[in-house]
């Protein structure tokens, strides 16, 4: 596979992840706040489903970017890639590494659901600013390349 072609499925990964994640996660916000009408149980199923192909995108995207690091021939004395990647995996992986575990075991597992979607949109809440400031971060790093 060539540079060009792992770099584009690394965007595709990047693109997914975040529209899985922003803009489903809005309405959710949104839904809990608000009568929509909406099936809530019904609903909050769907969202745990997206949130498997926003996980899935990111995986994506770490994937062809560590493939791309391959291609270069692992050259880490680039400035912005060297900040770029504790970004990734010190703050990106683990806090969806936390959102899969939520999402496929403590959420179905659990006997009360409804004090499983609360602990669960805490957690939202919480990691939204961290998520939000690292991603706009890494996008300036990988555009600017400071």
């Amino acid at each position: 596979m060539s540079y060009l072609t792992a770099k584009y499925l690394h965007l595709l990964g990047v693109f997914i992840w975040t529209s899985a994640s922003s803009s489903l996660g809005l309405f959710m916000l949104y839904s809990m706040r608000k009568s929509t009408g909406c099936n809530q149980h019904l609903l909050r199923s769907f969202y745990r489903w997206m949130t498997n192909i926003e996980i899935a995108g990111f995986l994506l995207a770490v994937c062809m970017g560590l493939y791309m690091l391959h291609l270069m021939g692992y050259h880490f004395d680039v400035r912005w890639l060297n900040l770029k990647l504790p970004i990734v995996f010190c703050l990106f992986l683990p806090l969806e590494v936390i959102n899969f575990y939520f999402v496929n075991f403590y959420i179905p597992r659990s006997v009360d659901k409804m004090k499983a979607y609360e602990r669960y949109d805490l957690f939202n809440y919480i990691v939204a600013i961290p998520l939000i400031v690292g991603f706009l971060l890494v996008v300036y790093l990988a555009v600017v390349k400071p």
